[in-house]
């Protein structure tokens, strides 16, 4: 994720043009703090001509974390190997088309232009007060290239130029199969540019991409604008006290991401799926396409987009062993206006497909896997479970939750709305929303609050009055129900913040529509083989009060849809305790074993990390107290 485009002020990664002639400098920072880089950077010079210069490697391998178990294998995934001198080459392609940009007229908006070199070039940002100058006969030159974010999906390049422009190298980690992953960056370029030149939203321009290695640069690629600032998450303190200082901070943030949600739903589309430029989406399909939206009185932008295949990450994630035309694409919409619930249908019938498929590998002996067979028969019926209730999960024609038709419509959809997200300018103090991977269009009844903000946790709005005798509490009772307090006051002034801007919408956190759209929640945001139980846990939910929704006209079938004998509830009561104390008592379970790197060499180093004879580590069990 392009989470950090930007080298803070306490960082120490300062990009310095080198004077030997031929060569580029590459400053690489194995120790990060919060998203922002420290420690002593690694310098390696390098001839701009020699791609396989051994000393380069280091610059490419994955150094922000470790994991506990298949570390080696986890870092090769990760390695981004590629070719500068190909990036040079299209730095100067683009240079020359910034150059022919210049003679058209300065309000006329052109199409993507598709490349030789199999790349494409967003030609309307291609323009040299974006792209800068040059001498005249000199060549576009890389000076100096810094590694500053190696995220969850993607790693991000500072490239320093002769043209005193600095830019982001976007290069995307191989954990997917190639279709999905140039559909998610067709998708995302696509989505971008529609935010900045439809929504007015302040995003970096891109200029050039790739969605396969078969470029100059030899992988998967996204060059766009460098934007100079400070994360907006320096101003977040969640837990911060009523009245503090930090009070108009905090209330500016919650102001900022949602001014951003307001342009992103600003607009009713006309199906759901995700954005694509209309180019993307020709002899790929024999159907028909839908135009992002209707009535647009700008010719250039007329076409140009329109809504294909969801991109949204749950569709995507972890389904390597399924075929991507038979078993993958027909779930992926787009989805009729008419038909919303089927975005919840088709996400339960791909995720059982794919453990079904899973499951066969395991039990013919054919997968390395370490889930359990029975883990992947439960997410079978759970995800069958979800499938079959999704058409009547809502009552899409009541009359009970107000504004009805405006929740159900199709609009943006920012997976990572979230101030770790978006950066403030230095000079201007403007936000710019960053990351676009795995926006899609759907209804806003089916989207959760940001993360940053969302709590599920029991609600209490006022400590005196909601918890008797709270001052005779201990101080870790106090601790616990303040926790769960400013929790609730976060998500209560978003809430609020979303009646100021889109009252016509406010009903989609009512404590009803949320339990309804749950166990679809649970399902987008399952990280781990064993939160299907929370998806379970949500229906059953539904089940107790199943018969009320009906009564309210919630729900469209008065007969709850699904069948649980009480040995199915025992068994799943079960289940979800053992969760959570696997959660509670195994070291770094909500990261998946992965451990930051400053802090996994600390606790290597202390003995608290100890690696085992098969290269795995385990976190050493503390002392008991005698």
């Amino acid at each position: 994720m392009i989470r950090s485009t930007v080298i803070g002020s306490s960082s120490r990664c300062v990009a310095r043009i080198s004077r030997r002639v031929g060569t580029i400098k590459c400053i690489t920072t194995p120790v990060t703090t919060k998203r922002f880089i420290s420690g002593k950077p690694n310098e390696v010079f390098t001839k701009l001509t020699d791609d396989n210069d051994p000393k380069r490697d280091a610059f490419f391998k994955y150094t922000w974390g470790s994991w506990l178990k298949n570390d080696k294998q986890q870092k090769e995934k990760r390695f981004t190997k590629f070719s500068i001198e190909g990036l040079n080459r299209i730095l100067n392609d683009i240079y020359v088309q910034s150059n022919e940009m210049a003679k058209v007229a300065a309000d006329k908006i052109l199409p993507p232009t598709f490349n030789k070199n199999l790349t494409v070039s967003l030609v309307n940002n291609v323009i040299p007060k974006n792209i800068g100058k040059i001498n005249p006969n000199e060549k576009v030159q890389v000076t100096t290239m810094s590694s500053i974010h190696e995220g969850k999906h993607h790693r991000i390049y500072k490239v320093d130029t002769n043209l005193n422009k600095a830019f982001v190298l976007r290069i995307p980690y191989p954990l997917e199969n190639e279709n999905a992953l140039a559909y998610r960056m067709r998708s995302e370029v696509a989505t971008m540019d529609f935010a900045d030149l439809k929504l007015g939203i302040k995003v970096p321009k891109i200029f050039c991409y790739g969605v396969n290695s078969l470029n100059p640069v030899r992988q998967p690629f996204v060059l766009q604008e460098f934007i100079e600032g400070d994360l907006l998450m320096r101003d977040w303190d969640p837990l911060m006290e009523d009245n503090s200082p930090n009070q108009e901070k905090f209330e500016n943030v919650i102001k900022q991401v949602s001014d951003f949600q307001s342009k992103l739903i600003s607009l009713k589309l006309n199906a759901f799926g995700s954005i694509y430029f209309s180019t993307d989406l020709k002899n790929t399909d024999d159907k028909e396409f839908a135009n992002v939206y209707d009535g647009e009185t700008n010719p250039d932008l007329e076409n140009r987009w329109k809504i294909g295949p969801s991109v949204e990450r749950c569709l995507w994630r972890q389904k390597s062993h399924l075929d991507f035309q038979k078993q993958i694409k027909p779930f992926l919409g787009p989805w009729s206006i008419k038909s919303p619930m089927d975005i919840i249908k088709n996400t339960g019938l791909l995720e059982a497909e794919n453990a079904k498929t899973r499951l066969a590998l395991k039990e013919t002996g054919s997968s390395p896997e370490v889930v359990q067979p029975q883990t992947l028969k439960e997410q079978v019926t759970t995800f069958e479970n979800l499938a079959k209730i999704a058409p009547n999960l809502f009552n899409v024609k009541t009359k009970s939750i107000p504004n009805m038709q405006e929740l159900l419509s199709p609009r943006l959809f920012h997976p990572d709305l979230d101030p770790m997200n978006i950066i403030i300018t230095k000079e201007s103090q403007e936000a710019y929303l960053l990351d676009f991977e795995g926006a899609c269009t759907k209804p806003f009844i089916l989207q959760n609050s940001p993360q940053f903000v969302a709590y599920e946790g029991p609600k209490i709005y006022d400590l005196k009055e909601d918890i008797k005798d709270f001052d005779k509490l201990s101080e870790p009772e106090k601790v616990q129900y303040q926790f769960m307090y400013k929790r609730t006051r976060n998500q209560h002034q978003w809430e609020k913040k979303l009646n100021e801007n889109n009252s016509q919408l406010i009903t989609a956190v009512a404590p009803p529509v949320k339990l309804l759209r749950s166990p679809y929640i649970a399902a987008v945001e399952r990280k781990t083989e064993e939160e299907y139980l929370l998806v379970d846990e949500s229906l059953l939910q539904l089940k107790e009060v199943w018969d009320i929704f009906a009564q309210n006209d919630l729900v469209k079938q008065k007969k709850f849809p699904l069948n649980y004998t009480k040995e199915d509830i025992e068994r799943h009561v079960k289940d979800l305790q053992n969760l959570h104390e696997k959660l509670i008592s195994t070291p770094f379970a909500a990261t998946q074993g992965w451990v930051p790197q400053d802090m996994f060499d600390q606790f290597l180093k202390s003995g608290i990390i100890v690696k085992q004879e098969n290269g795995d580590y385990t976190v050493k069990k503390p002392e008991p107290i005698k």
